[in-house]
């Protein structure tokens, strides 16, 4: 008697066993299918590569005949077939509709085809009928073919879904009947329909992203191209006007009134900061279009210094600053840039430290930490500029207040200023803390010999 009960309790021990490494198995299959599916998540981009890699990994790994992958995007009034198992049958099929994938659309219209009721009822659909995936082949007589090379005998589609959105369709297709179809397999496809709304929405999100900025790109583009036409024709009568107020103001019209005379200058004064703006546009243009032609050569960085320096020289005295040029002559100074546009550095530097020093000292140092690299440095003890103001000094556009609380500039100095010393292999930068003065300095190396 005691080994018949331990004969039923064994039966009953091994039939659980068998269950709970059946249960073990199925938790694995999903988990594996689902990993390769996150994979293919994470470094694919296109839509048409996430369908196809999608699809190739559901029907390999769960032993169905053919797969595809239907989508429709919010412009279309169709779907578009994104991926489709790439079988023999399957290859031989699609070379009796045509052979070309993306020629084939189903209406959005189309309620028979079992792809769009999935998507409209937002539940799974199936069907034992190949015309009704393939409702927009209107032969009966090429279905049947397809369906004889095939094998199919039914067809599953799950709804696409991410949040609230609907994005596509995805069918399995079978060689059995629908029913034949175990629970285990219908809640891994079932996930795998979670999965696929995710990965398809980054790639919507992407797609977007990617349109977006082109469209920015081109906007961009256009408004560089007003900007340039637009200086263009700016220069020539702003010239004309500067030509014209010179010749008055040097009496080629007669004597001027001296209340006059003040008015005038200020004119002059008014009309070559547009100037200067004009040309800021014009090469901030050229230089991010790739339009600018330089002159390279190797140049004295000690002698533009000097030069730069004395030009501001005036206008320093003119504002009781210290003014002074610290230039040791053992320095290695030979550089290979354009000499036109590194003077502009220089000058540009130059001229903010001076304009916006009311009281104090402006100091040009000219240093070499390396034998390979020389530093140009301008110091000066104006208000200082702070963190925030620091991370964005270099852009585009970007303007301080002066000591007075005036804002003063174009906004473009700086910017064209890194723009030149990066092209000619340097970097640039600011240190500085509020009410304690900046040193703007830049970095070029140095070309050893000529």
């Amino acid at each position: 008697m005691s080994t018949f009960v331990d004969d039923k309790e064994f039966k009953r021990l091994a039939v659980e066993l068998y269950k709970k490494n059946l249960d073990l198995f199925n938790a694995n299959r999903t988990l594996t299918i689902l990993q390769k599916l996150y994979q293919i998540m994470a470094a694919t981009f296109k839509m048409e590569d996430l369908s196809q890699q999608y699809i190739d990994t559901i029907v390999s790994d769960m032993q169905f005949l053919s797969g595809a992958v239907v989508v429709k995007y919010p412009e279309d009034n169709f779907f578009r077939v994104v991926g489709l198992t790439k079988s023999r049958p399957n290859l031989e099929s699609l070379a009796l509709l045509g052979g070309n994938l993306s020629d084939i659309k189903v209406s959005y219209d189309d309620e028979k085809n079992v792809a769009v009721a999935a998507y409209k009822s937002r539940k799974r659909m199936y069907t034992d009928r190949l015309g009704d995936v393939l409702t927009f082949v209107e032969d009966a007589n090429e279905i049947g073919k397809i369906e004889k090379i095939t094998g199919i005998k039914s067809t599953v589609a799950y709804p696409i879904i991410f949040g609230a959105r609907v994005l596509g369709s995805f069918l399995v297709s079978m060689g059995v009947e629908e029913k034949q179809l175990s629970p285990t397999d219908n809640q891994i496809l079932g996930k795998v329909a979670t999965v696929f709304g995710v990965a398809m929405d980054r790639i919507m999100l992407y797609q977007n992203l990617q349109r977006v900025n082109e469209k920015l790109k081109e906007l961009d583009a256009q408004k560089n191209e007003f900007i340039s036409l637009a200086a263009h024709e700016l220069r020539a009568p702003m010239t004309a006007i500067k030509g014209y107020l010179s010749m008055i103001l040097d009496g080629d019209a007669g004597k001027i009134p001296g209340t006059a005379i003040g008015f005038l200058k200020e004119a002059v004064d008014g009309n070559d900061r547009l100037i200067r703006l004009v040309n800021n546009m014009l090469n901030v243009s050229r230089i991010e279009e790739g339009r600018m032609v330089y002159q390279m050569g190797v140049v004295n960085l000690k002698q533009v210094a000097r030069s730069v320096f004395n030009e501001f020289a005036v206008s320093a005295k003119d504002k009781r600053l210290q003014y002074e040029l610290e230039m040791p002559e053992s320095l290695l100074d030979l550089v290979y840039v354009d000499q036109d546009r590194i003077y502009e550095v220089v000058a540009n530097l130059i001229s903010n430290a001076v304009k916006y020093t009311d009281v104090g000292t402006v100091k040009v140092r000219l240093s070499q930490s390396s034998p390979h690299i020389i530093r140009l440095e301008v110091i000066d003890s104006g208000r200082g500029i702070s963190p925030e103001e620091q991370k964005r000094i270099f852009g585009k556009f970007v303007r301080l207040e002066s000591s007075a609380g005036k804002t003063v500039g174009t906004g473009l100095g700086l910017y064209i200023s890194k723009l030149l010393v990066e092209k000619f292999g340097g970097r640039i930068g600011v240190v500085s803390s509020l009410g304690k003065g900046s040193s703007f300095w830049f970095e070029l190396p140095v070309k050893r010999s000529l």
